[in-house]
């Protein structure tokens, strides 16, 4: 039993491997890559991070998640039929290409294909593919539970990690000033265990598994799931509007969750649908309501009167061993006034060998932070600001 169930993982490994998703992942991390960092070197003439950023913050938190998710997909017995599993695929492909990461929610790549299948079964259309998943439609309640743990992780990653992927981008006001905002985008690859209704072995428990599947026989399977999200930030600091969208996408897995489990075991018929809609309904509303909040709100990065707001740091760079942060104000440098890059550069050149800054943080309160500049270092301390130009109607980016 024991090199069967070796020989199954190496199996379940090789078959994660080959699934598309794994591939198109890839892809799509490099190209949001290439894509920012073009953006970043026009707009400030210079990139914040690599084009591999987003490629190497694709595995870490979602194989830990992957395994945490795995643990209860195993445990309750969730399994997903090989025809649902393609399904779920062409989803994620087709909305990853469609809008990036925006519509990579758990509540779209597996809400959208389980609406899709009751849909074209309630309308009767004759579909070659999804006759042969009508077969399959009690499978559908574990795949319930799993949106419900999905969105439910997929919170927790927004909390935890959202803010590995903040770009800082420009944008043209109404009033036709050029403005700051940051566009907050994380891509994860999820690679969750499942049992597969078909296979060399045979439960021995009486309550597993909890989740009906249907068959005698099963084996396991590694199915990776693309998680993501994106959102433009300008009317307040990125931190606190992905904390507030992690908050709320937790909310959310947790009332799918509720309602999936009450639902699964005493009405599972009409499972998968309602917690389907309730899952696109709240995903949709939670990014809806950030946009109109958005928009609706007073510009966060504006060139100022008074001081040099920062608008991101350079990893690596004087201003990041200072660990000045975004959204913080520069009113001092080497107890010089500044109020404009002019002035800042004036004062950094008065001591080329040390810098001391004097900066206003988010709460209006001063705090000062010096460093070494040493040969080598960024020549321009590593800030990107927006910065007030001598005619008051135009405004110029600089790279400080």
């Amino acid at each position: 039993m024991a090199q069967i169930l070796l020989l199954e993982i190496a199996k379940a490994i090789g078959k994660f491997f080959i699934h598309p998703v794994f591939y198109f992942s890839i892809i799509l991390a490099l190209a949001a890559g290439y894509l920012r960092v073009k953006r970043e070197r026009k707009d400030f003439h210079v990139r914040v991070n690599g084009a591999l950023h987003e490629l190497k913050q694709l595995w870490p938190a979602g194989i830990l998640a992957g395994v945490i998710l795995s643990i209860f997909t195993m445990v309750l017995g969730v399994a997903v039929p090989l025809e649902y599993i393609i399904l779920i695929a062409a989803f994620s492909i087709l909305l990853g290409v469609i809008a990036n990461a925006r519509l990579l929610s758990a509540a779209f790549t597996i809400g959208l294909p389980v609406v899709f299948i009751y849909t074209t079964v309630s309308l009767e259309l004759q579909i070659p593919y999804i006759e042969q998943l009508r077969g399959n439609m009690t499978f559908l309640s574990g795949l319930s539970i799993l949106l419900a743990l999905l969105i439910l992780m997929e919170g927790i990653l927004m909390m935890r990690g959202g803010l590995k992927d903040v770009s800082p981008k420009l944008r043209t006001s109404r009033r036709g000033l050029t403005v700051g905002a940051h566009q907050v985008k994380r891509l994860w690859l999820v690679p969750v265990l499942f049992v597969y209704p078909a296979g060399p072995f045979v439960s021995t428990l009486d309550w597993w598994p909890v989740v009906q599947w249907g068959g005698e026989t099963f084996t396991i399977i590694l199915v990776p799931f693309l998680l993501g999200f994106q959102q433009q930030v300008q009317g307040c600091l990125p931190k606190d509007a992905v904390v507030k969208l992690g908050k709320q996408t937790l909310i959310l897995g947790i009332i799918v969750l509720v309602v999936a489990n009450a639902l699964v075991f005493f009405y599972p018929s009409v499972a998968p649908p309602i917690v389907a809609g309730i899952s696109i309904l709240g995903r949709f509303w939670i990014s809806y309501r950030h946009r109109v909040r958005e928009n609706n709100t007073l510009y966060y990065y504006t060139p100022l009167n008074d001081g040099v707001m920062i608008l991101d740091v350079l990893p690596g760079s004087p201003a990041d061993r200072m660990e000045l942060k975004t959204g913080e104000v520069i009113v001092k440098c080497n107890n010089l006034e500044v109020t404009n890059k002019k002035e800042l550069y004036k004062a950094v050149l008065k001591n080329r060998a040390y810098c001391k800054l004097e900066v206003l943080d988010e709460h209006q309160e001063i705090r000062f932070v010096q460093c070494s500049l040493y040969e080598g270092d960024h020549h321009e301390l590593g800030i990107l600001f927006i910065e007030r130009r001598e005619r008051p109607k135009d405004t110029e980016v600089a790279s400080f």
